[in-house]
């Protein structure tokens, strides 16, 4: 009698009978790697750039730096603006000292004056560390006409309590007349003998027959001063320090000769 035969579960396998797929095994149809040759490696990542560096490619630090030259710039373009001012010379009127399109700077604190009347137990109310023009100063100041205000640069000749008068061609300071060689031509009008009012300034240009100055609107308050002209940048020729010198007789001579290179 036949009868099936029934394999034990440990009992081994016939021979020649397939084992079991291992999903494990290799796959016997798979291509072998050619000898030498490498793998290609697996893609890379695209970088993604943030919003802000294609805006700005040099990065955050970048942007600080930019930040702070710029800070740094406005900072000594506010501190240049309170100290000095460059100004074009337009006109004849101070020839043959300046002329037409010469390039100065004004220094704005050479008569500058500071509000004090604020601080308690204060006798005056304000203080001016650096002075007040003198006579020989070459300035600029802001004079209003017809509604119009225009800066000027002239030369301070006679300040408050001083007796300015004009004749016979010279100009006279209490009663002296002064010696003043930087002067194109002497003057061709009259000025009665007048007395500077506090806080004023009389002022003439160097040119002094084609100069309007203050033989024409009187003199000028010491509110309306800008600065005083303290040095010739341009033509390079002629760059160099103003010097301010005013004088009677042989000392104003001697001033302008010590004062020429």
């Amino acid at each position: 009698m036949s009868s099936d035969a029934h394999r034990s579960p440990d009992q081994p396998d016939p021979a020649g009978e397939p084992s079991p797929v291992d999903d494990a095994a290799p796959d016997p149809y798979a291509t072998d790697p050619v000898a030498g040759e490498d793998m290609p490696p697996p893609p890379e990542p695209v970088p993604v750039t943030p919003w802000y560096e294609v805006l700005w490619p040099w990065g955050l630090s970048g942007v600080r730096e930019t930040l702070d030259v710029l800070v740094l710039a406005v900072v000594m373009l506010m501190a240049v603006r309170f100290v000095a001012y460059n100004y074009i010379v337009d006109g004849p009127s101070m020839q043959p000292t300046f002329h037409d399109g010469e390039f100065v700077i004004v220094n704005r604190l050479a008569y500058r004056s500071f509000d004090l009347s604020w601080l308690p137990g204060q006798d005056e109310d304000e203080w001016r560390p650096f002075g007040h023009p003198e006579p020989g100063d070459v300035i600029v100041f802001t004079q209003v006409s017809s509604g119009i205000a225009k800066d000027l640069i002239k030369r301070v000749i006679a300040v408050e309590g001083q007796t300015i008068e004009v004749r016979d061609g010279a100009v006279f300071v209490d009663g002296e007349a002064l010696d003043e060689p930087y002067i194109s031509a002497p003057p061709e009008y009259q000025v009665p003998p007048t007395v500077v009012p506090p806080g004023e300034l009389f002022v003439l240009g160097d040119n002094r027959i084609n100069s309007a100055d203050s033989h024409l609107f009187g003199p000028i308050n010491e509110s309306q001063v800008v600065g005083r002209a303290d040095l010739r940048y341009w033509p390079f020729g002629a760059a160099g320090r103003i010097e301010h010198v005013l004088g009677t007789g042989d000392q104003a001579a001697a001033a302008l000769a010590t004062a020429q290179p």
